[in-house]
């Protein structure tokens, strides 16, 4: 991987709606829309393409290491020469394009490039990229992320990824409003980004040489408005047949319509990646129906809602009827089998559901033994210890190859278990990892973000968060981790007003957002009265699955209730599955020097994990947080 020269440059990659507009010569370059202009006439680049304008043109003349360009433009990610050559000249023939070239780009062999021109205004980060000041816990990041490339270098991609060609077609529009025409032709060009990020071999139907053969995939799209909202319908086909596999329709409101184009090729280039997969398997799945049902049902997981086990289990028996030499589709069938087990209230039904959860996994492996999901569907199963989910998780991350999105599932769920026992600081490093592994997968950001609050680093957890609603505006997951650090960790005032921002873009469960809001008013309001009907409501609302049992248990903690907190959790480990993770926010820090803490971590299975592994949680080998490892659990655990 690069290295960059400059110490921690990498925390401010380059964010294009942060960008002042700028001159080049006689060019002018609108960063926060991708479009330069000259004399009148616009033209729009693509989102990476104007990232290395800028990252050039803020030098001032000054060479530009390729590392630099790595770090800013695609986050310190592990990338080729090609993909940033690709830039340089697509930038290159910008220039030729132009009477009087605006600019030149000078190639400094073995070092990087130098961008010069008559006149260079404004070009310069925004005034809220500030340099920070180095963090321990961007060590951490640093760690994780150069992991991360490591991991991708050295295993590489699929055999297959570079044998299917993918074709994107210019967008049509409905309107005849130029805002509309600007974003028909940014999303197009926004998805050949992406999916050339990810070394997928894509071009603009345009670009394609007459000669060449029909791609294996067609992207096609169609943008109109809808007022308030801006709406683009896009799908995508296979290249010979042009069967639909995939479709679906994007709403923005016309205020936020900037964001579409990323949200667009974000969740296009997921499901290209998919179907790639998919095509290239060892036998490849050549059968469209199938393909497209594959899609489908990997759309369900990605954003898993309590009654879709059903069509999942559907879908995925479908394919496994017409393919079962289809790994992958054994794979997804066992995790629609998982999903019913966690959902079906029916103790019988659950555990036959479960055991064939655990069938299919196990037949999964056999067809294919580096197929990732089998190994993230059996460290899930109801009935295992934290130790035997870990060491499923281990064994996975080390064998399991491919796909992409059940990969980064192994590492998020090994972030998870961290989280569970205590482990705080490495679960962020594997959740970095998850992100980097998967990096269009909605639940890993809303993760992170989650994870950066629960170590209290609220401004990273902001920042995730922003990136999180920026691209999956819509995702359960994303709202879900939103309204959990909102309600939990901005200030009163702070919280109630983005609680009417959430509620006025999206209609909420009203008993819900109303639970969240009276939990924040009582926090506020230190009313003896207001808690109390607080608490109820925040009871009521955990026994009608309106919150999860993990938020009301901190809700009542956050008001100091640490009694009834207690209580709950016990009484909610008598009926359910509790995750643990809670104990260690925080928010809980008065859970964690109850004297019940011990009893409470014993019943949840900690004790014999830490004792079993010699893994101590943070609380307990942090020098700032060792006021909460109390003489009673280090007895428990058998330390001094």
């Amino acid at each position: 991987m690069y290295e960059s020269s400059q110490d921690v440059i990498w925390v401010h990659g380059i964010d294009l709606a942060q960008e002042a507009d700028f001159d080049l010569g006689s060019l002018r370059v609108r960063p926060a829309r991708c479009e330069v202009e000259w004399n009148g006439v616009s033209q729009t680049l693509q989102r990476r393409v104007m990232q290395v304008l800028v990252a050039l043109a803020q030098a001032h003349g000054a060479v530009v290491s390729q590392g630099d360009l790595v770090v800013r433009c695609w986050h310190g990610l592990s990338v080729s020469d090609d993909a940033i050559y690709r830039c340089i000249s697509k930038l290159r023939k910008l220039a030729a394009d132009y009477p009087d070239a605006p600019y030149a780009i000078e190639a400094i062999p073995g070092v990087g490039y130098r961008l010069t021109s008559s006149n260079v205004v404004e070009a310069r980060p925004a005034a809220r990229q500030r340099r920070f000041t180095f963090r321990p816990w961007m060590a951490v990041a640093a760690l994780a992320i150069l992991v991360a490339a490591t991991f991708w270098m050295v295993r590489g991609r699929a055999s297959g990824d570079h044998a299917i060609r993918v074709a994107v077609q210019p967008f049509d529009t409905l309107s005849n409003s130029e805002d509309a025409h600007s974003l028909a032709r940014r999303i197009p060009n926004e998805i050949v980004n992406e999916l050339g990020d990810s070394q997928v071999v894509t071009m603009l139907a345009a670009e394609q040489s007459s000669k060449e053969a029909a791609p294996g995939f067609v992207v096609t799209g169609l943008l109109r408005d809808d007022a308030p909202n801006v709406i683009a319908a896009v799908r995508v086909e296979d290249g010979a047949t042009h069967t639909a596999l995939w479709s679906m329709e994007f709403k923005r409101d016309r205020r936020e319509a900037s964001d579409l184009p990323m949200e667009v090729a974000a969740r296009v280039a997921d499901v290209v990646n998919m179907a790639i997969f998919a095509r290239s398997a060892n036998p490849p799945l050549t059968d469209d129906s199938a393909l497209s049902a594959v899609l489908q049902t990997s759309d369900m997981i990605r954003d898993t809602r309590g009654g879709d086990w059903a069509q999942m289990l559907e879908r995925a028996q479908g394919i496994v009827a017409r393919h079962p030499e289809f790994a992958f589709g054994h794979s997804l069938l066992s995790s629609a089998y998982g999903e019913a087990a966690e959902t079906l209230d029916i103790p019988d039904r659950a555990h036959a559901m479960n055991e064939a959860a655990r069938r299919e996994a196990n037949l999964t492996l056999k067809l294919d033994p580096e197929d990732a999901g089998a190994y993230a569907v059996l460290s899930g199963l109801n009935g295992l210890r934290l130790s035997e989910r870990e060491a499923i998780l281990l064994r996975g991350i080390k064998f399991a190859k491919h796909p992409k999105q059940p990969l980064g599932a192994l590492y998020s769920y090994e972030a998870l278990l961290l989280s569970n026992v205590g482990r705080l600081r490495e679960a962020l490093s594997f959740q970095l990892i998850a992100h980097a592994t998967d990096e269009w997968g909605a639940p890993k950001t809303a993760q992170l973000a989650r994870a950066y609050a629960n170590l209290g680093n609220l401004p990273a957890a902001r920042g995730w968060l922003r990136k999180g609603v920026q691209l999956w505006p819509n995702h359960s997951g994303v709202r879900r981790v939103q309204r959990y650090i909102v309600g939990f960790y901005e200030q009163p005032s702070a919280a109630l007003a983005m609680f009417d921002r959430l509620d006025s873009q999206s209609a909420p469960d009203e008993k819900q957002a109303m639970v969240w809001r009276r939990f924040i008013e009582a926090r506020s309001a230190h009313s003896p009265a207001l808690t109390a009907s607080a608490l109820r409501g925040i009871r009521e609302a955990a026994d009608e699955d309106k919150i999860s049992r993990e938020n009301e248990i901190m809700m009542m903690a956050a008001l100091g209730e640490t009694r009834q907190a207690m209580q709950a959790a016990n009484s909610a480990l008598d009926h359910h599955r509790l995750d643990s993770w809670f104990l260690f926010t925080p928010v809980t820090r008065n859970l964690r020097q109850d004297p019940g803490f011990v009893g409470l971590a014993a019943r949840m299975g900690l004790i014999k994990y830490w004792r079993e592994t010699g893994k101590l949680p943070d609380i307990c080998t942090d020098r700032a947080t060792r006021s909460d490892c109390s003489p009673q659990l280090l007895a428990a655990l058998g330390s001094n």
